[in-house]
């Protein structure tokens, strides 16, 4: 992304640029871990139905049972949060990397 908005001369070099390529590389993030992390939530916090069982058997289950119940959107329930975790985490970890790289004499990536 970074390379991107460099190459077509929409933003400079800079912090404004590390953050916007740190929020988009975040919501590339939470959009491909939020199904995951959803499900895994779901599977952890399942309780026995009736004293018989567990409501889900597998990852694939638990999977099918949200789409078959709330559709796509019931895998990314929690996404907003998810993404506000992950991009400021984002920001902070290149900006690091890239001023770590500056004090060592190396050009930003």
């Amino acid at each position: 992304m970074k390379h991107t908005l460099l190459n077509h001369q929409l933003m400079e070099e800079g912090v404004p640029l590390h953050i916007v390529s740190s929020m988009v590389a975040g919501l590339m993030c939470a959009i491909t871990t939020s199904p995951v992390d959803t499900i895994k939530t779901r599977i952890m916090n399942q309780h026995k139905i009736g004293g018989k069982g567990l409501k889900y058997n597998s990852p694939l289950d638990a999977a099918r049972q949200c789409l078959k119940a709330e559709g796509l959107k019931g895998l990314y329930k929690g996404f907003i949060p998810n993404w506000m975790r992950i991009g400021p985490h984002t920001i902070v970890t290149f900006f690091i990397f890239e001023q770590l790289r500056s004090i060592v004499g190396i050009r930003p990536v």
